[in-house]
């Protein structure tokens, strides 16, 4: 079970926002059914743990805190509490085979992380007045190249998306999600449903885990450079 991996908790944090700002969900949101939520508002991974409340650093709900997840995921309750069952599955090495692609790409080839000489904001400040300036080390992008064993992200084309049963998602949502389960050894992801409004719901197979991802309303009429990449179901 991913219960017993040793990086199951940081695995479970890492659905949560990263915006101090978003205090609702900085943190695993812990529900009096035993259910935890942890998310960023554009995924959502949906864990049975009763025990996760005595952990430290969680949103306890019954005590009023957190953003209400359950609310979202009583829509598919059917699946995670009941009998209905998953209609086909996908390999995360698909989804990965996606950015290998797009690497393909001399535009995107390259890996980026923050400019430590503006803290990736962009911007310095003079000394003399306080002004705001363009940094030099970045040219005011916010980021430097850097190479591939070190700590950064590519970038990638805003109008691609990668397309799992009708839903079109977002690149660098699907990035950190092949990232987070990579870590866990998952291999694949069970479907449940994509037919309402425009979230996939998948599961991990064998586990009391699922995913909720938000995906994106395309409109190819406005965008003639939109792209998508098909990732097969395998039944």
């Amino acid at each position: 079970m991913l219960k017993d991996n040793p990086k199951y908790e940081t695995f479970v944090r890492s659905w949560s926002s990263n915006d101090d700002w978003r205090d609702p969900i900085i943190k695993p949101i812990c529900f009096p059914n035993g259910w935890v939520a942890s998310t960023n508002s554009y995924k959502l991974l949906w864990v049975y743990d009763p025990e996760f409340i005595n952990r430290e650093n969680v949103h306890d709900f019954s005590k009023g805190d957190g953003a209400n997840a359950l609310k979202i995921m009583e829509e598919y309750k059917k699946f995670y509490e009941g009998e209905m069952k998953g209609f086909g599955k996908i390999l995360v090495s698909d989804i990965e085979k996606v950015f290998e692609d797009i690497k393909m790409i001399p535009e995107y080839d390259k890996k980026y992380k923050d400019c430590s000489n503006c803290d990736g904001y962009g911007k310095v400040e003079c000394d003399c007045c306080g002004h705001e300036t363009d940094c030099d080390e970045c040219d005011g992008e916010g980021n430097v190249e850097c190479g591939e064993e070190e700590t950064g992200e590519y970038k990638y084309p805003s109008n691609h998306y990668i397309k799992i049963h009708g839903n079109h998602l977002s690149l660098y949502e699907m990035r950190e999600v092949v990232d987070y389960l990579k870590q866990m050894g998952v291999d694949e992801l069970e479907i449940y449903s994509t037919d309402s409004d425009i979230k996939s719901l998948f599961g991990i197979p064998g586990e009391k885990m699922y995913i909720l991802i938000m995906g994106n309303m395309i409109d190819r009429a406005y965008d003639d450079g939109l792209k998508t990449y098909n990732v097969n179901l395998r039944k």
